[in-house]
């Protein structure tokens, strides 16, 4: 083989290489640049998307969680309430009424709390020192119940008002319903809040989609008359709208895991758990819930961006 010879067979080869790796080549510039919205502006839309779609799907998993702790505590214990005239006549009622909780099948456990305890309940908002003083307080009994006890307590309740006349009985039904309508409502709202981001990454999608072809017309008309498909460029812009996508998302997911490891650290400083705030502590589980916003976002923004280049080049070629 002569050298002329060998020089075109090592430039043939050399050329043929570019034509096999797409649109973005290692090394050049990709034949559709990005233009306007389909570069760093996207990625940072992208990533306040992620941010608050993390947000919400976050709400969502501490407002369930929180509720089904609270329900479960409410649905578990049952509270007895003793009253009398003088302190004696409400320990003698929470005495009788002891007896008829330790004598009844399902009564799982039975603890009547002390005065100074029923006192430091009411001290916060009538002040220290002043209640026992000026006030008879009840006694409180908190009783912890089997499921079937809880189904039916007609017959304690009768029993427990037989022997201590003073005595009634709150099984918490009434809190346990509007704490579970509540969490459904806040639910709903969290889930709401994050199908409207992935509408509104969609939207953002379909603009910058828009906007790149636009930008690049000329270049798209040169490469259908070379033979490329409308699939083939549509995957070209999926390609870059993925990539773009994700770092957005992941920028936007850091920042929102940090926004609430500082929430939960301020809720803890502040005494939120006395303040009957959810504990905004993630667990393993939810953090893996929670790395499922961003990559949404991501695989919506880029199979939009595809979708919309395909109808867009359908209607112009």
């Amino acid at each position: 083989m002569t050298q002329a010879e060998e020089t075109k067979k090592r430039g043939k080869s050399a050329g043929d290489k570019p034509a096999r790796r797409g649109l973005f080549r290692r090394g050049t510039a990709p034949l559709l640049p990005e233009a306007g919205a389909a570069g760093a502006p996207l990625t940072a839309v992208i990533a306040v998307m992620s941010f608050l779609a993390v947000l919400a799907m976050a709400t969502l998993l501490i407002v369930n969680h929180a509720a089904s702790e609270w329900t479960s505590a409410l649905r578990s214990e049952i509270t007895v309430q003793v009253k009398g005239a003088s302190a004696e006549d409400i320990s003698n009622g929470v005495e009788a009424a002891m007896r008829v909780l330790n004598d009844t099948d399902g009564v799982l456990e039975a603890t009547a709390q002390s005065q100074k305890d029923s006192a430091a309940l009411l001290e916060p908002w009538l002040g220290e020192g002043n209640v026992e003083a000026f006030l008879t307080i009840p006694a409180i009994i908190e009783v912890k119940a089997s499921p079937a006890l809880r189904d039916n307590l007609d017959l304690l309740r009768n029993r427990l008002a037989a022997a201590a006349p003073g005595a009634s009985l709150d099984d918490h039904a009434r809190w346990h319903d509007r704490l579970a309508s509540a969490a459904r409502s806040g639910q709903a709202l969290a889930f709401g809040v994050f199908l409207l981001v992935m509408g509104a990454a969609c939207a953002i999608s379909i603009f910058a989609a828009r906007a790149g072809l636009a930008a690049n017309h000329e270049i798209v008309s040169v490469l259908h008359l070379v033979g490329a498909t409308d699939a083939f460029i549509a995957a070209e812009v999926q390609r870059r709208f993925f990539i773009l996508g994700l770092r957005g998302a992941l920028i936007g997911l850091a920042a929102a895991l940090a926004a609430l490891v500082l929430a939960g650290l301020a809720v803890r400083a502040g005494g939120g758990a006395d303040n009957f705030l959810p504990d905004l502590r993630l667990g393993g589980w939810m953090v893996l819930w929670l790395v499922t916003a961003p990559i949404a976002t991501c695989l919506v923004t880029a199979l939009t961006a595809r979708l919309t280049v395909l109808n867009t080049l359908s209607k112009q070629y």
